[in-house]
């Protein structure tokens, strides 16, 4: 699986979010796209999942412009998630998950499968929400609700997997739980994720690629090795970060604290 994002445009009305993006994607590997709010990261992402249509642009995938497939073949090669989802849907979090299998039926007489119910399970077990099945959306709290809905995505079986800020509301032992899980998913599978990400650290930590993203345009991309050393982070988001090289992969990236911020 390989997506191709060629000369993209996108606008809200007469507003530009996204000018001139072409980005390659690849299967088994971790893009993370990042940049200050207002960087057109999500806008990119519901793009790639054809939830928006470009202004002007192709996104190929395989080779095959993604408006030439059906929206049931588009539906179960791309999972989009986004941070939240309404919590006022009157249902349980199995009965969440299992809308996830509706591009795999016939969407006007759909009855869950044993297989679909084993898909549920398993991911559920992986991601330790089982004991969550049983709950109303609305009993949940933020970090919860967040690993639902990061399975949600999972349980489709996508080719292309995009999260939108996936750490949101996630504590610390879940923000490694969950990306160490979808980083051994999109090796095993052979996905192609991307991920949207405010979290520098995780992105240095997770990501096999790094996209830089700062109105409305890629501004530099390339490994997170590459990436962090130059200054176009600290170009772009208005800070001065330390990054300390642990391994030759391993970098932690921190913003330096601001001298005399309160004086």
């Amino acid at each position: 699986m390989r997506i191709e994002v060629q000369n993209v445009f996108f606008h809200y009305n007469s507003t530009p979010v996204l000018e001139d993006v072409s980005l390659n994607l690849e299967s088994g590997k971790i893009t993370c796209v990042i940049g200050p709010n207002g960087a057109g990261k999500t806008t990119l992402l519901k793009v790639i999942a054809s939830i928006l249509n470009p202004n002007k642009g192709v996104v190929y995938i395989d080779g095959k412009d993604y408006k030439l497939y059906n929206p049931k073949e588009l539906a179960r090669l791309i999972a989009y998630e986004e941070p939240q989802i309404s919590r006022d849907l009157p249902m349980t979090v199995l009965d969440f998950l299992l809308t996830a299998r509706y591009p795999y039926h016939n969407m006007l007489r759909y009855f869950e499968s044993v297989e679909d119910l084993e898909i549920v399970d398993s991911i559920a077990r992986d991601l330790n929400i089982s004991h969550l099945l049983n709950r109303r959306l609305d009993q949940l709290s933020s970090g919860e609700l967040q690993r639902v809905i990061i399975s949600h995505a999972l349980i489709k079986r996508p080719s292309v997997l995009l999260l939108d800020e996936p750490s949101a509301f996630l504590d610390i032992r879940y923000r490694f739980e969950i990306l160490d899980y979808v980083k051994k998913y999109t090796v095993k599978e052979g996905l192609v994720t991307v991920i949207a990400l405010h979290d520098l650290y995780l992105a240095s930590m997770y990501c096999d690629f790094v996209v830089v993203m700062d109105k409305g345009k890629i501004v530099y991309s390339g490994k997170p090795e590459d990436v962090f050393v130059s200054n176009i982070v600290e170009k772009v988001y208005g800070v001065e970060i330390e990054v300390l090289k642990l391994s030759d992969r391993n970098l932690v990236v921190m913003p330096k604290p601001r001298r005399n911020f309160f004086g």
